[in-house]
């Protein structure tokens, strides 16, 4: 039985021929096909314009509209039409343009980007060049820091840490009793040099260290636990409710950062080498901002939308917009980066949720890359596929973050790096 046949096809295609024109002569790959229509027992001839990756799609097609007012339109449309009788050209009503955008989000089907309606072929045809235009619009090139002016920020932050651990200024704050074993073991030196610093090189004042914790509760649930904070010039010990999940800085599997007691960890176990020149091929990388090569070279894999972030280029033309953000804060976010240390980073973490009895399925954050206001934001999470590490981009509305002590350079393995000399309690 021959397949129904749109009965205005040559009518449509000799409207839309000045389209398929418009949009085949700026390089994108045009063909007519016709497309099985919801309220119709016959197809809709449609032009599809969509580029060499065909991860998105424009589709284009004449149907009866009629005019409306702007305020009336939820998306700025000069024309509504009917979505049974429209697509009839015999109907009554104005010949318009029908513009679909659809792209590739990874399911089965194209999710629907944009929906609108056009007078002249003219300005339908601008509108999916608009959106093929959108990559190159909104590529950028990723931000480098001088190599000077980084060298001199952490330098900075390494004589402040020197100075710090020379005269610590511990104050101990309300503590409980279970916390005295702990408090007793605190090397006050080791606990300043560590703490997180600012571009300033003091004590960064927002940051909050979880020491360790005295309630068996689940990561997502608050409980007791031993910190230090900033106060005044010095740093403040004491016992106070946190929920450890959602904590930056948690040092409760890193004690060599500020438990005397841990002091003789080996340099495997605190920076994964064994010297610090095994490291240093990586961390040269990450400073000068060749992120793809540190994280190839280390093994580490980026899904194809962190992958393109990398680069400078959008993903998704949804989120083009969004590209120059969103690189920024990735390459600021992966600025300290540790690439070889990703694997055991996962390691450990799932190793600590199949002990309290917890799934592994997701992946963990590392940080947000902000621009959106919505409660599921974009954020960059590590995972682990096979064999290898690997980078992603996801969207959650979770505070729970990897530790930061866990996936970056450590403080004095880069000072080594740079050939300064920690004063540490502790051989290294």
């Amino acid at each position: 039985m021959p397949l129904a046949k749109d009965r205005h096809e040559t009518w449509r295609t000799e409207l839309l021929t000045p389209v398929a024109r418009q949009c085949g002569g700026a390089a994108l790959t045009v063909h007519f096909e016709d497309l099985p229509s919801r309220w119709r027992d016959t197809p809709v001839r449609t032009l599809r314009c969509t580029d060499a990756d065909n991860s998105w799609a424009a589709l284009v097609t004449v149907v009866r509209g009629h005019r409306v007012r702007a305020e009336d339109s939820l998306v700025g449309n000069e024309f509504g039409r009917d979505p049974h009788t429209g697509y009839d050209l015999d109907s009554p009503g104005d010949l318009v343009y029908e513009v679909q955008v659809t792209e590739d989000d990874g399911f089965d089907e194209h999710e629907l980007r944009a929906f609108r309606l056009f007078g002249d072929p003219g300005s339908a045809g601008a509108e999916v060049l608009r959106w093929a235009g959108k990559k190159a619009t909104y590529s950028v090139s990723p931000p480098v820091e001088r190599v000077e002016l980084r060298q001199r920020r952490e330098r900075r932050q390494f004589d402040h840490r020197q100075s710090a651990a020379a005269s610590p200024n511990v104050r101990i704050g309300t503590v409980a009793d279970e916390a005295a074993a702990d408090l007793d073991a605190i090397d006050h030196s080791a606990l300043s040099w560590h703490f997180p610093r600012g571009h300033t090189g003091a004590y960064q004042r927002s940051a909050v260290v979880a020491l360790a914790g005295y309630d068996e509760h689940r990561p997502h649930l608050r409980g007791r636990w031993l910190t230090a904070r900033v106060d005044g010039d010095g740093l403040v010990v004491g016992v106070e409710e946190l929920i450890p999940a959602n904590q930056r800085h948690r040092w409760e599997t890193a004690r060599w950062l500020w438990d005397r007691r841990h002091a003789d960890t080996p340099a495997i176990l605190r920076w994964q080498v064994d010297r610090p020149e095994q490291a240093a091929p990586a961390v040269e990388a990450v400073r000068r901002g060749a992120l793809p090569d540190a994280l190839n070279t280390a093994g580490v894999r980026t899904d194809p939308q962190l992958g393109a972030l990398l680069n400078g280029v959008p993903y998704q033309l949804a989120d083009a917009e969004l590209t120059p953000t969103w690189v920024a804060n990735l390459y600021r976010g992966l600025a300290d980066l540790a690439p070889w240390r990703l694997a055991e980073a996962y390691r450990g973490w799932a190793a600590g949720r199949q002990g309290m009895g917890l799934p592994v399925r997701d992946p963990v954050v590392l940080f947000g890359l902000g621009g959106v206001g919505a409660v599921r934001k974009p954020k960059v999470a590590l995972d682990h596929d096979g064999d290898a590490p690997l980078l992603c981009l996801i969207h959650t509305g979770s505070s729970a973050v990897l530790p930061y002590q866990h996936w970056t350079v450590p403080a004095d393995l880069n000072a080594l790096l740079y050939g300064w000399q920690p004063t540490l309690p502790y051989p290294i």
